[in-house]
């Protein structure tokens, strides 16, 4: 009889014992890319899970693997206790295909400003809150901070867009259809060009920037602020197209030209000769030209790394500043669950297992 009822004991930690045994817990860190952000740049945080029990937590389109990873963004400075909206037509991260192995962690990398509006200048704080149906509730991330910052402006020039194609000619005697037509063919529109200096929490930079009183048509990286006496050089062409001249370190020098749609049209990587490079405007033909000092060789005399890091932002707007590619949200292109699974069979590690853990301490 004693025999029977121990089984039968045991078999009741069995049944309903374990089911709570087996729930997931984990450790969820969120931390900002940069402290400091330039107002209209897009916040990027970095977001890391690290699954702390036995067994695997697997997120899927299934009712009982259907998990979410949501934030809360509040503005500090105003000590405002409600949190952003989302933008609207804006979803979260999907975290379907993502799978934490037991003890494993995944860290990825979000824009914030995709789903929140974080123009408006001042102190935020964010909060990652991770759940799932096999954990007893959400689990959530200490607070972090960041700011948007106004930056300081060096550099600025308003330009006319260049009439390049009037329209046919009108015939003698042709009259407009009304007064006001013939005052908007004069008017020109106009544009300016900024570049801003601020500081990111780790380095000052510079940042360029194209707008207008309606929108901002570029907002590009260029350079690292080496001091007042290596600042950009900047020049106007006859088209309206910036040329700016900036230096990388005290022998290399970048060059780049824009047009005033923000694309990109000329680069040039010069170094140190016995003459710096400099720009030179030509009166009679508006056109800028770079004189002195001679193209540099890549890897020769210079590193792209180390020297010019923000040529590759230069190059591609799309890029990002950051030594791995930034995800859109776990789900946007490609899905981080098949992303894995490929690092997996070929034999290459996920970027947490290169970096250092956000989750050290845990």
């Amino acid at each position: 009889m004693f025999f029977k009822l121990r089984h039968a004991v045991a078999a009741f930690f069995v049944l309903f014992l374990i089911p709570v045994c087996v729930r997931a817990q984990v450790a969820i860190v969120v931390k900002p890319v940069q402290i400091n952000y330039l107002q209209y740049e897009s916040v990027f945080v970095r977001v890391a899970m690290r699954n702390l029990s036995a067994h695997p937590l697997a997120f899927g389109e299934n009712i009982g693997l259907k998990g979410s990873l949501q934030f809360e963004i509040r503005r500090s400075d105003r000590n405002e206790p409600s949190f952003l909206k989302a933008l609207k037509d804006a979803p979260m991260p999907d975290m379907t295909g993502v799978i934490l192995p037991p003890g494993g962690e995944k860290s990825y990398m979000f824009n914030l400003s995709k789903h929140y509006d974080l123009r408006s200048i001042g102190r935020y704080t964010v909060k990652a809150v991770l759940r799932h149906p096999q954990m007893p509730s959400a689990y959530q991330s200490k607070e972090a901070h960041f700011n948007i910052v106004r930056g300081n402006v060096i550099w600025s020039r308003t330009v006319g867009l260049p009439l390049l194609d009037d329209g046919p000619e009108k015939k003698d005697g042709e009259a407009a259809s009304a007064s006001g037509d013939k005052e908007e063919h004069r008017m020109i529109k106009t544009r300016e060009y900024r570049i801003l200096s601020y500081f990111t929490g780790k380095s000052n930079i510079y940042c360029l920037t194209l707008e207008d009183k309606d929108n901002l048509y570029m907002l590009r990286h260029i350079g690292y602020d080496l001091g007042a006496d290596l600042r950009p050089k900047c020049e106007i062409d006859f088209l309206s197209r910036l040329s700016v001249l900036l230096p990388a370190s005290t022998k290399v020098y970048a060059y780049y030209q824009y047009n005033t749609d923000g694309n990109l049209e000329n680069r040039q990587i010069l170094i140190k000769t016995d003459r710096a490079p400099r720009l030179v405007l030509d009166p009679d033909t508006g056109i800028v030209k770079v004189v002195g000092g001679r193209e540099a060789r890549k890897d020769v005399d210079y590193e792209e790394i180390r020297d010019i890091q923000f040529l590759e932002d230069m190059r591609d707007p799309k890029s990002s500043l950051l030594d791995e590619p930034l995800d859109e949200g776990i789900r946007g292109p490609e899905s981080l669950g098949a992303k894995d699974a490929a690092e997996k069979a070929s034999g290459r590690s996920s970027s947490s297992d290169k970096k250092k853990s956000l989750l050290e301490g845990f």
